[in-house]
Formats: structure tokens, sequence, C-alpha cells
């Protein structure tokens, strides 16, 4: 007879996919009935992140080695070009009159908040409708393949290679890099997850009346 699982190995099943099968005596079905679908959204949102972080490092690589620091070079003329230089601070330049030691905790800080978001956003986002659920694996794979990009090269020298910028008018824009790009793309893709996650409750809402009714306590006359 195999063993029940401890506490975190419990949690960890739970974060991989494995829902309960069995229904609790007197628990609500409501919204908690759909946990007994898999959760395998976990799998795309990886394999993006990984992607972009490996694309991400890919290109730092090979632009700090075949253009020195400060360097600039068009890559279309008067559009695009490679400026390579090395960023010490947070995204945009933000906290940059922190001493490091303060914007390393920062760091470590926001990146445990946003890691608990995106596996709240994982754990939940199978319960929406088939073609909803891409939208959320793409935001989730987007927003850690940028943190990974990026935290990764701060963990080295605490610094950040930025390279990509546009040219906007008669000024050149501060320089990138893919995962700063990642990260603004999954911005926007923020609003239809939120809604996706709404019409979601809804509809389970509209699926199960008789759990609403049975949870809340009958009115005596």
């Amino acid at each position: 007879m195999s063993e029940a699982p401890t506490r975190l190995q419990h949690i960890v099943l739970r974060l991989m996919g494995e829902r309960r099968t069995v229904h609790r005596p007197g628990a609500s079905r409501g919204r908690r009935a759909s946990d007994q679908l898999p959760m395998h959204g976990w799998r795309p949102a990886f394999i993006l992140a990984c992607a972009v972080a490996l694309v991400d490092w890919a290109t730092k690589f090979a632009i700090a080695s075949t253009i020195p620091l400060e360097g600039f070079r068009e890559v279309v003329p008067g559009r695009v070009a490679f400026w390579h230089v090395r960023n010490p601070y947070m995204i945009l330049g933000l906290w940059e009159n922190l001493p490091l030691a303060g914007r390393k905790v920062l760091a470590v800080v926001s990146a445990l908040l946003a890691v608990l978001v995106l596996v709240q956003i994982v754990g939940r986002a199978h319960r929406l409708a088939r073609g909803h659920q891409r939208w959320a694996w793409l935001f989730v794979g987007l927003i850690c393949g940028g943190m990974v990009g990026n935290l990764g090269e701060r963990v080295i020298h605490w610094g950040v290679t930025d390279y990509l910028s546009f040219r906007w008018g008669e000024y050149w824009l501060p320089p990138g890099n893919i995962a700063d790009i990642a990260l603004f793309a999954a911005i926007p893709l923020a609003v239809p997850v939120v809604v996706f996650e709404l019409m979601g409750r809804a509809r389970r809402g509209r699926a199960h009346p008789q759990a609403s009714s049975r949870a809340a306590p009958s009115a005596r006359p």
C-alpha cells in the first residue's frame, strides 16, 4: 500500500497538475469541480519561457562578443541599431538612486511576488475555455522568459546587456533586449487573461447554481 504524500509532495503535485478526484462530503462542487481536470498549461508556458530566455542569452552573448561596450552600429539605417550598453539598474532605469544591495533585495522580492502570481495563473487557467487557455500560457511564458533572461544575467555580474535601439524622430531610444520585449509584449495580454477568468467564473456559477445554494445558510421564515 503506497504511503500518503507529504505536505511538500502534495504542494508539488498540485503545482504540476494533480487535482483531487474524490469529492469531499459537504464541500461545494461549484468552482472547485473543475479542479478535477488535469493542468497541462505549465508545459507550453515552460517551453516558451525557456525559448525566450535562451534566445535572449544567445543574442546578448553575440552582441558582447562582436560589439564593444558603448559601441553603436546601425543595422537598418535610420531605424534600428545595435547599441551595446550595460544597464546596472532595474527595468527602465527605475530605482537607480538605490544602493546596489537595495536593488538586489528589491529584485529578489519582486521576482518572488511575480512567481507567486504566475503560479496562481497557471493553476487556474486550465479552467478557462479551451480557446482561451493559450492566452494565459502565452502571458505566463513571456513574463517568465523575460524575468529569467534578465535575472539570470544579473546573477553573474548584476548588470543587463542592452543593445536593441529604435529611432524616434531625431533621437535613438535607450536600448533594450529580447527579455525586455517579451515583458512589454506580455503587459497587454494581462487584459484578456483577466477577462477570460471572469467569464470562466460566471460560466461555472451558471453551471452549478445548486452548489452556491447549498453553501449558503438556509434562511428561517
